[in-house]
């Protein structure tokens, strides 16, 4: 008898909140971000777009009310220039919710707009409605250049990032982490024949062997690059990501004809290399940004405010104070060679790489201790760990 009235005591606890949940009806259907909110600078906000395809209720995982989501992150300026437009950066994730993680600090320093792809994960075939969403959405939502558009993910991520330009127009460059191009070579010619392909590999990782899908399995006139450094199956370090975006920014903007609807961008690279700049700490890095900075304001047309202007003309001033010691000299020359033994390395797609491993080796062993040199000795780890070598 006791215990047949504590279960009616737990069954009258229950009632009041049966009673509240009848009456409150069906929780309220997610509704997607709308296009007029305002969005704060400097910081990362989730977004939630419609999905062009509908409620497909019959696709596994697939969203209540055709709602996918993204994570959306506005660069700190971005209010402070209403009518400029910014290049976007697509990240995905084999395990969903793409985060910028490691990529964070340059991403942000350089003013990107990045747009962290939620849905998309492996085994799912929900990549490409995410994708498609995001990216119908962040180009109406906000101030990206239409034709400064790139990506870059991990394993599974990187996989899904090969296919965005066959989906999608306005893609420049691909970073892909821990796995090699996945799409069709074809993709990368006519309107994508400018598109860039930077692999990065961990040394022991077992997709490390698709690295060759870069090296030799793209179009001769698609601009790619590997680059294996000591670690897993994981995101790319930092400074690997900051070289592999380097080399894609300037493929695009200093190996292309000059475009006046980029003139937003070309101000935007040209401002980010001031500001490099203005950190470096040697006098051979400072060197030969000055000997890049002097060539854009003309080469693109820059209208320089005054305060722009003034930071500009202090580059010349700080040269001026420079000693052009041997020092200086060897980090100009060890600059000047290792940029020749790239080039070498970015068209060598055939054959065997030693004599690539050879220029890097004799840069190393010319140029001891400068900043190039150290260059040439990340380079020629690469190489050899690409071709099988310890």
């Amino acid at each position: 008898m006791k215990g047949r009235v504590v279960d009616w005591a737990k069954r009258f606890l229950w009632f009041p909140l049966a009673v509240v949940l009848l009456l409150a009806g069906p929780l309220a259907a997610e509704e997607p971000t709308s296009l007029t909110a305002v969005l704060p600078a400097g910081e990362v906000t989730t977004i939630g777009c419609l999905s062009p395809y509908g409620a497909r209720q019959s696709v596994p995982d697939w969203p209540p009310d055709g709602i996918f989501h993204y994570r959306l992150y506005l660069p700190s300026d971005y209010h402070d220039h209403p009518t400029r437009q910014y290049p976007l950066m697509f990240i995905a994730s084999p395990a969903g919710e793409a985060r910028m993680g490691q990529m964070a600090e340059r991403l942000k320093r350089d003013r990107w707009v990045v747009a962290m792809l939620a849905e998309s994960r492996n085994r799912s075939v929900l990549w490409h409605p995410n994708f498609v969403a995001a990216y119908i959405d962040v180009l109406k939502r906000v101030r990206v250049h239409p034709e400064m558009l790139f990506c870059t993910g991990f394993s599974g991520g990187a996989r899904v990032c090969s296919h965005y330009p066959s989906i999608r127009p306005g893609f420049q460059g691909l970073i892909l982490q821990g796995a090699g191009y996945s799409g069709r070579a074809w993709v990368l010619t006519r309107s994508n024949s400018r598109v860039t392909v930077y692999g990065l590999f961990g040394a022991r990782d077992p997709n490390r062997r698709e690295a060759h899908r870069i090296r030799r399995g793209l179009p001769l006139h698609t601009r790619s690059l590997v680059e294996i450094w000591d670690g897993g199956h994981e995101w790319a370090p930092a400074p690997a990501f900051e070289r592999a975006l380097d080399w894609a920014e300037d493929k695009t903007l200093l190996e292309a004809e000059y475009d006046a609807g980029r003139a937003d961008v070309y101000t935007w690279y040209f401002l980010n290399k001031l500001a490099r700049f203005e950190r470096a700490t040697s006098d051979g890095e400072r060197y030969v940004l000055r000997r890049l900075l002097k060539t854009l304001p003309a080469r693109w047309r820059l209208a320089l405010d005054d305060p722009t202007r003034e930071r500009f003309q202090a580059v010349d001033a700080a040269l001026r104070t420079f000693s052009e010691d041997d020092a200086l000299q060897r980090e100009i020359a060890a600059h000047d060679a290792f940029d020749k033994a790239l080039r070498t390395d970015e068209a060598q797609r055939v054959g065997d790489l030693s004599e690539i491993i050879q220029q890097y080796g004799e840069i190393i062993e010319r140029y001891p201790n400068t900043q190039f040199g150290q260059r040439a000795l990340i380079r020629q780890q690469s190489v050899r760990w690409e071709t099988g070598m310890p």
